[in-house]
């Protein structure tokens, strides 16, 4: 049964982020080539093949190398595979490999310490920057509002440098020994899909960021709300709603339903927006949101002296 109070309006101060949606419902914040240009799209695909093509080598090496070559390369390419689809705003849950590629990615685990060799430490600390890539985008992905609104909150690991691990790499690879040959390459293909995922988390930072959002005078009801602002919106124009509600973050689509110019004040417009649909639990917050706000503005009036 719906709230009684659903359409109940009150006044409140609330941090918002009003993210604009083509009519098909995707975010406009970047195109495909503003996150990864022509050039370098080009060179990862050339990088990947080297990389087969030197693993196959090595495949033929009496060592267990081949293995862990194979596990770190598996798991860049899982990493790019989620990005790639992340930088199109697509829900990588919705292909049909997903589930098997989790799964397949879940029975890695980190190499085992080798005495006596030199490029163990790199490996070990290539393995753990690939893995908390891929368990950024994993969150990611887990915590999207309904596989449409991907939400990139962490800080930048940084570019892997094998410099803190070993000192002779470019060396080694020199001399044309075939395992440095290859984890450079691996490197050098991580530190591109890196450098493509934090762009993508800057298109992104707004949107992720409730504590960068500004506050704004709203009348907010569980229908919808109005707000007073200097910017114009297009009449009907739809966009992703991004409100902080108690310390929580609450997102929802909204429909521009009126533009009224307000001549002479602060603010120069009044805009209002209808919300598109609402969860029951977000009616639910709203409405105690609503409700708490008038105790307090009532409780406050009460204790002003007369």
């Amino acid at each position: 049964m719906p709230s009684p109070r659903r359409y109940f309006r009150y006044d409140v101060k609330v941090p918002m982020h009003l993210e604009p949606v083509d009519r098909y419902g995707k975010y406009l914040g970047a195109d495909r080539r503003q996150l990864i240009n022509e050039k370098e799209e080009a060179h990862l695909k050339k990088l990947g093949g080297q990389l087969d093509e030197l693993l196959g080598k090595v495949i033929n090496a009496s060592s267990h190398a081949p293995h862990v070559f194979f596990v770190l390369n598996h798991r860049i390419n899982f990493m790019w595979w989620m990005t790639d689809l992340l930088i199109e705003s697509n829900d990588p849950r919705q292909q049909s490999d997903y589930q098997f590629r989790s799964k397949e990615d879940l029975k890695f685990s980190p190499p085992s310490s080798k005495k006596g060799s030199s490029i163990t430490p790199l490996v070990q600390g290539l393995y753990r920057a690939i893995e908390l890539y891929i368990a950024e985008l994993q969150t990611v992905i887990r915590k999207s509002v309904s596989g449409k609104i991907f939400l990139y909150p962490w800080a930048s690991q940084g570019m892997f440098s094998a410099t803190r691990y070993v000192k002779n790499l470019d060396n080694l690879v020199d001399s044309g020994i075939l395992p440095a040959k290859v984890l450079k390459l691996m490197i050098e293909k991580l530190n591109l899909q890196a450098t493509v995922l934090e762009r993508l988390k800057g298109v992104y930072r707004k949107v992720s960021l409730a504590e960068t959002w500004p506050s704004y005078q709203a009348n907010l009801s569980c229908g919808g709300f109005s707000f007073l602002t200097n910017e114009t919106y297009p009449i009907f124009g739809k966009m992703d709603i991004f409100m902080e509600i108690d310390a929580e973050v609450m997102v929802c689509r909204g429909k521009i339903i009126s533009q009224v110019f307000m001549e002479g004040r602060p603010f120069q417009y009044r805009i209002g927006v209808e919300f598109d649909f609402l969860t029951s639990e977000q009616v639910h917050a709203i409405t105690l949101f609503l409700q708490h706000k008038e105790i307090e503005d009532a409780m406050a009036m009460v204790a002003l002296p007369f």
